[in-house]
Parts: structure tokens; sequence; C-alpha cells
């Protein structure tokens, strides 16, 4: 009955020591956990920060471009038009088709881009290209001038792109863009960790570069659209010459035409004797010498009649 009595003493004790450690240690769990989530650590905070700052830039971007976009090609009213125009143009006169087409472009507000001539030797004729830019807004009137001038039209074509849906839509990508700049130059002011600046530098430097690269390409648009394009080919036209054995020539025109005939038969053969004594000069002379010896020779051997 003792031994019974004591071990169930011990017991109890045993069972008392073990609550008041498991409630010590619950206490203690609890503690820190209020200490860890009820003041968290700055760099949880700070990365929670980036990531809302990233996530409201995307955002910014992501509405604006949308918004924008829907907004601008409903309210553009001029349309943003590449023209373009070819021609293979003749004329009898050379100088004459290139001078009016340099005082056209000059009276229409335009200017030339590259000019090219050349001389053909063996079909006497010259060829040029010409490549002008008008404003896109005296494109039409310009085409009627060379369809109604005195140029004769071989080959013509014509042709307009509209670039109004991709010019909206890289402006509108070029506001959010700027939008974005500056959205990250005031994260970057407010940064205070060196990798944080690091990574909102990298970041800008990427959107600067889509900037430069969409604003390039607006400007590409507005020069193309707000000047035409035309490029000439030129020809001059090879005039025949009217040849001399024409019925229609009088008597005196056919009495010419035989006089000349003759003054030209007669100085075709005094040229080919020309150049017959003058090309065999050499052995002209050896044979003259020759036969020089030999007649004296023979006159000598021949005895002399007496008077």
């Amino acid at each position: 009955m003792k031994k019974f009595s004591y071990l169930l003493l011990v017991v109890l004790l045993l069972t008392a020591c073990s609550s008041d450690g498991g409630s010590d240690e619950s206490s203690d769990a609890e503690l820190v956990m209020e200490d860890s989530g009820g003041q968290p650590g700055l760099s949880n905070n700070q990365a929670e920060m980036n990531d809302s700052k990233m996530e409201e830039v995307e955002s910014i971007e992501e509405e604006s471009s949308e918004t924008d976009n829907v907004e601008d090609v409903e309210s553009v009213e001029d349309r943003k038009i590449i023209y373009n125009a070819n021609f293979q143009l003749e004329s009898e006169s050379f100088d004459d088709m290139i001078t009016f087409l340099e005082n056209q472009t000059d009276s229409y507000q335009g200017y030339i881009v590259t000019s090219n001539y050349s001389n053909h030797e063996e079909e006497k004729q010259r060829l040029g290209s010409l490549t002008i830019r008008i404003p896109a807004e005296r494109f039409q009137d310009f085409i009627a001038m060379v369809e109604d001038g005195n140029l004769k039209i071989l080959d013509k074509s014509v042709s307009g792109e509209d670039v109004t849906e991709q010019f909206v839509d890289l402006s509108s990508r070029l506001k959010s863009k700027k939008v974005v700049e500056e959205r990250l130059l005031s994260f970057m002011e407010d940064a205070e960790k060196t990798e944080d600046l690091l990574k909102i530098s990298n970041d800008l430097a990427d959107v600067q570069e889509d900037i430069e690269q969409l604003t390039g390409k607006i400007k590409y648009l507005e020069n193309q659209s707000d000047f035409a394009t035309i490029h000439m080919e030129l020809v001059e036209r090879k005039v025949d010459m009217p040849s001399v054995q024409d019925e229609s020539l009088t008597t005196w025109e056919k009495t010419q035409e035989q006089f000349l005939k003759s003054i030209q038969t007669l100085l075709s053969i005094a040229s080919a004797i020309f150049v017959f004594l003058v090309g065999n000069a050499p052995v002209l002379i050896l044979l003259s010498v020759i036969g020089i010896i030999i007649y004296f020779s023979v006159k000598r051997n021949i005895p002399k009649k007496d008077s």
C-alpha cells in the first residue's frame, strides 16, 4: 500500500512539471509569433513595397496605352497617308525636260533628293532619273501638272499607304512609356538600398531606350506622310533624220545632193591616194632609188650616136 501511494505521488509530480513546461513553451511560442508577426522585419516590408511599385508601373503602362489608343484613334482627323508615284517620261529636248521639272519642283515647294543623267553615244540618246519630295497636300496637283504637260508619259503608277493606326499606336506607346519613366524616376528618389537603385536604373534604361526607338519611328512616319515621294525615269526621244532619197526633193535640192556626193567621192579618192602614198612611202622611195640607178646604168651603157 505504501509502495502504491509513493508511486502515485511520483506520477502526479511528473504530470504537474510537464504541464508547467508546456505552458511556458506555448507562452514563449506565442510571444515569438507576436513579435515576428505583429512587427515584420524591414527587408520583407521593402520587398513588398518594391513589388507593389513594379505592379503599379506595369498597370499604369497597360491602362494608359489601351485608353490612349482608343481615344486617339477615334479623335484622329488628319489621316497619315504615305504617297508614292513612279513615272517614265519622254521628251525631244532632254535639257528642257530637266529644267521644267526642276522649276516645277521649286514652285510646288518641294526638293530634289537624287538626280542621275547619262549619255548613250551609240544610240545618240540621253537618259536620267530624278527623285523628288513634294508636300502631301500638293501631291495630286503635281501629278495633274505632269499629266497635262508637254512631256510624254510612257508609264505611270501612283500608290498610297494609310499608316494612321500605326502612328496612333506608336504615339500611345510613347506616351505610356514616358509615364513609366516619370514613375521610375520618382521611385529612384525614394530608394534607399543600392540593390533597389540598381534594379530601378536598369528598368529606367530599358524604358528610355524604348522611348528613343518609338520617337524615331514616329518621326519617320511623320516625314514620309508629310512629303510624297515621286521617282521619274527620263528618256530623250530619238529623232530620226529624214532620208536624202526623199522623192519630194526639188531639182535644186537634188543638184545639191549630187554635187555633194561628187565632192565626197573625190575627197574619198584623194584620201585613199594620200593614205597609200604616205603609208607606203618607205617602199616607194626604195623602189624609186633602185629605178633611178637602173635607168642611169642602162643609159651609160648605150653608145652615143654620132650627130
